[in-house]
């Protein structure tokens, strides 16, 4: 390229616009456009952000140079196995890294592909280390020429003119009319349909990313020859923020204008650099603005999220039943662990070097971050690639501040340094669903490396950090600074240990394990993510201004974004489910390298290393090492002739009492005598143009059980979606005790008394039957942030006592501990009734509450039903499939068809009508007979009466 002058300026305030900058940007625009398409293609079918996308293009470059510069192949010839390498390597990863973790979150997923990303880096510079040169790697030949005034756009750039939108419209009539293309589209919308329909997703995600990788090669190839990339690095997080930032435009979904923004982002690039030519990173500025303006610009979209027990793959260390954790040998080996561990950390200064002891505070320090990210990531499900770059916050505040106020102070303001810039980072895409912090926090890493930590109020071109002062004395010395870092990582530990065992992190596991669930629970999802990212920026920063204090210097690169990737690859390999995960992981990845002589290949090994422990051990090391303790406490409970898989039940007082108003105490919400409880009006729902419900209306008066049947399609869940908050209606109106209730989210519905169940009976996998109980007790007994925060109990007793006596009056005792994952269907429902007990609904909505419960107990949990519904003073709506069931406990019953209401009336009369014999019950009177009528109780039951009223859990 020459000069820039000779084509047309338009200037707007001294903020020129020359046209040879906006065709430059469209052309570079261009390659950004075809990233964005792979990284949405991927996206669509399977969910995650593939990190390794820039480099699997830079796997296909490798190999196309090594053809061409050593072989002499001819281009286009050498082009076909370039393109497939890139192809392989994607599909590679995702037959042998995303489909082995398709069970776990896809969060698992994406860390893995970082280390995909590092591993093809290596390889592809072992197979040519000279292609990212861009001397070395042709330009694509036989390609003309264009000259604009005095801007020649070369073969290369005319290459990306022609062959980038021609890729974008031959994937883009291959999606739509080509049958591969059809499973790829079907797959995408509708998994479960998709597999109905005999069509192959996992062969179809195999495909999505064979053309994502073939689309980054084909990139890589043109950009090369044209911007001269030193090496495969720069196919890294730098280039993919540009295609992310296409990708976000495009809401993740629509391939077009995924290529379109990208152009547009190659645009303002150009325009940015040509205004401020010694700016490198004031682009990266730009684009993080533009993904959180977009973010923000985005509507927060009312829904069911999908993810539901997927983290119990990485979950921590199974809990043990209270009388076996209260044995003195499981109780005296824990504290004495924790002792030895105190002990030798408190030594080791001694035993080592200076230089040694650097090494360690070193190795500590990241561990703080590593445990910010493990509140972030391990309890908030929320991945962050930015953690260290808010560290990199901290640190400039402690800097800034420490010649006005004593060192501590200065970590603390640090520290809330750092919880202010993620609230920032956050609220943007706290708000929306999927994986978008993700994309904002690397966008924020890129920014603050690139620009904001280089500018001069922040590090400027590197400062010497002052040595810090404790009691007056100086911390000038590797030995005495290590006692500080071990200070502030026992306080952090503190602080996540008293997140993890009260409310919040209650709170936090539910929403990370069943969001839906979650706000069905009154849980305020948004602002709980909120302060859980705050929380973790809080720690982040404290634990960067203990890291800045500790270095002789510091610039930018200190706070990379690899330092970003290093922390959250070392906390998911220590284990992100475990308090001293991150200090495990730090050893491996930050300690082994500082401590052993590793060279280029050991540090490679390493790399392929921890996505090799991923891939085994999702868990961690922690998971690896969980055997060896459920073994010893096997020992241990055996000697006191316990086993660990059962808790005895102890009644209380209040639990032999059997009487549910008393442990739950009902809510008492004057309803208007002259309006219905529930009131629904003309509901109207479509998706992709499918009626699913038409011009619904029903009511349901206070004390009334109230039955919704109807076949398969009917329409009954997304009713029970509309009437519950979780889906909006395109028309019509929902009215709870006269107050019209449409506009209002799920938690403030249940806030009102309008709780649901849920038809699969998910609730939070991970958390124990007591504390899915807990939680379901702390909207009327809450615990607050800062309460769980500084370790205060609150009303954590309280909510503990009712908590137990509620599980022992529903019959789940011996299963107090166990973990939601671990029950049966029948037993989850009965834990699902025991929550919908405890949030004291004026309305229960039960969605199919005998699915999943064995035959013998469906009369049973009628009787059950009875009871609540009596002792509790409670209205039902229930939708149910077993007739005889609905029709021994139900007032009235409300039949849908096709989704439309075809029958409403008492049970004699719904089984009489025409048209429901018809659409539902059919000639035949067999289905009545499925289970004998539920009789209707004279009188409530006492605890020793319960084994003939109550289903007995089973695990």
């Amino acid at each position: 390229m020459t000069s820039l002058s000779a084509l047309p300026d338009v200037a707007v305030h001294g903020f020129h616009v020359p046209l040879s900058a906006v065709v430059l940007g469209m052309l570079s625009g261009l390659t950004f456009g075809l990233l964005a398409v792979g990284l949405v293609l991927i996206y669509r079918t399977s969910r995650i952000i593939n990190f390794a996308h820039g480099q699997m293009g830079a796997f296909g470059v490798a190999v196309l140079s090594l053809l061409t510069h050593k072989f002499h192949i001819p281009y286009y010839v050498a082009l076909i196995p370039g393109l497939a390498a890139g192809g392989l390597a994607a599909g590679a990863t995702e037959l042998v890294v995303i489909r082995r973790l398709r069970n776990t979150t896809p969060v698992m997923s994406i860390v893995a592909t970082l280390g995909v990303g590092a591993f093809l880096t290596e390889v592809a510079s072992v197979v040519d280390s000279s292609a990212f040169s861009g001397v070395t790697l042709p330009s694509p030949p036989g390609m003309p020429v264009i000259n604009l005034g005095d801007l020649r756009i070369d073969e290369a750039y005319t290459a990306m003119l022609i062959l980038g939108p021609a890729t974008v419209a031959a994937l883009t009539l291959f999606l739509r009319y080509s049958r591969f293309g059809l499973g790829i589209r079907c797959s995408s919308a509708n998994p479960e349909s998709a597999r109905l329909a005999g069509i192959s997703v996992q062969n179809m995600s195999s495909l999505s990313w064979v053309l994502a990788g073939v689309l980054s090669a084909l990139t890589a190839l043109l950009v090369i020859p044209a911007s001269g990339f030193s090496s495969s690095t720069d196919f890294g997080p730098p280039l993919l923020l540009r295609a992310l930032t296409a990708g976000v435009i495009a809401r993740m979904y629509s391939l077009p204008i995924a290529f379109g923004a990208g152009v547009l982002i190659g645009v303002v690039q150009q325009v940015v650099l040509f205004n401020y030519p010694n700016s490198d990173g004031l682009p990266d500025l730009v684009f993080y603005v533009l993904i959180l303006v977009v973010l923000l610009s985005q509507r927060s979209a009312r829904g069911r999220a999908e993810e539901k027990g997927s983290w119990a793959s990485v979950a921590s260390w199974k809990p043990l039943p209270a009388r076996v954790a209260r044995l003195p040998e499981v109780r005296g080996f824990r504290w004495g662990l924790t002792g030895i561990g105190l002990v030798v950390a408190l030594l080791l200064p001694l035993m080592v070097s200076n230089a040694s002891a650097v090494s360690l505070s070193t190795v500590i320090t990241y561990a703080i971050v590593g445990v910010s990210v493990g509140i972030g990531t391990g309890l908030s499900g929320q991945l962050s690639l930015g953690q260290f770059a808010v560290a990199g916050v901290g640190a400039v505040v402690s800097f800034k501040l420490d010649s006005s106020v004593p060192f501590p102070l200065a970590l603390v303001i640090a520290a809330l340094g750092g919880a202010a810039i993620s609230l920032v980072i956050g609220v943007p895409a706290l708000r929306l669903k999927g994986l978008m912090l993700t994309v904002t926090t690397l966008g924020f890493a890129l920014m603050a490396n690139g620009w904001g930590l280089e500018q001069n109020w922040a590090l400027g071109g590197g400062v010497r950090p002052p040595r810090p002062a404790v009691f007056g004395k100086v911390l000038d010395t590797g030995r005495s600074y290590y006692y500080v870092a071990l200070a502030a990582f026992l306080i952090v530990l503190l602080i996540a240990w008293n997140v993890r065992r009260l409310a919040f992190g209650r709170a936090l596991l539910a929403v990370r394990d069943n969001e839906s669930n979650a706000r069905g629970f009154t849980v305020r999802v948004t602002r709980l993510k909120i302060q859980g990212f705050a929380l973790a920026g809080f720690i982040a920063g404290f634990g960067g201004a203990v890291y800045g204090h500790l270095l002789s210097s510091v610039d930018a690169s200190t706070f990379s974004v690899q330092a970003s990737i290093d922390t959250v690859a070392m906390t998911v390999i220590g284990g992100v489910g475990l308090l001293i995960g991150p200090l495990i992981g730090a050893f491996y990845v930050i300690g082994l390298p500082r401590f052993l002589p590793l060279d280029a290949a050991g540090i490679a090994a390493t790399d392929l290393g921890w996505l090799i422990l991923i891939l085994y051990l999702p868990g961690g090391i922690a998971q690896g090492l969980e055997p060896l303790r459920t073994r010893y406490v096997r020992w241990a409970a055996a000697r006191h002739g316990l086993d660990i898989d059962t808790e005895e039940p102890i009644l209380s007082e209040s639990a032999r009492a059997g009487r549910l108003s008393v442990v739950a105490e009902p809510r008492r919400v004057p309803v208007r005598p002259e309006t219905a409880l529930l009131d629904v009006r003309g509901l109207r729902k479509s998706f992709g143009g499918i009626a699913a419900v038409r011009d619904v209306s029903l009511s349901v008066h206070k004390g009334e059980v109230v039955g919704l049947i109807g076949p398969n399609g009917a329409g009954k869940t997304t009713t029970f979606e509309l009437i519950s908050g979780f889906t909006r209606p395109n028309q019509g109106e929902v009215l709870f005790n006269g107050d019209d209730v449409s506009s209002l989210s799920p938690e403030r519905r249940g806030r009102l008394g309008l709780i649901r169940s849920f038809q699969d009976a998910a609730l939070f996998p991970t958390l124990t039957v007591t504390e899915t109980v807990r939680l379901a007790f702390e909207p009327r007994l809450a615990t607050s942030f800062s309460l769980s925060v500084l370790g205060l109990p609150g009303t954590e007793k309280e909510k503990a006592r009712r908590a137990s006596d509620l599980v022992d009056i529903m019959g789940l005792g011996s299963y107090r501990a166990k973990q939601i994952q671990e029950l049966s269907t029948g037993t989850r429902r009965i834990t699902e009734l025991a929550c919908m007990i405890a949030l004291a609904p004026t309305l229960l909505l039960l969605d199919e509450p005998s699915s999943g419960v064995a035959q013998r107990e469906t009369e049973a949990l009628g009787v059950l039903l009875r009871r609540l519904k009596d002792e509790l003073d409670l209205t039902m709506l229930v939708i149910e499939h077993d007739i005889p069931l609905i029709m021994g406990m139900a007032d009235r019953v409300i039949v849908m068809d096709v989704g439309t209401v075809i029958a409403d009336g008492s049970p004699d009369e719904v089984q009489a009508d025409p048209l429901v014999i018809d659409a539902y019950l059919g000639a035949s009177a067999t289905v009545l007979h499925r289970s004998s009528s539920v009789p209707r109780p004279a009188s409530v039951g006492t605890a020793s009466e319960q084994p003939s009223t109550a289903i007995t859990p089973t695990v």
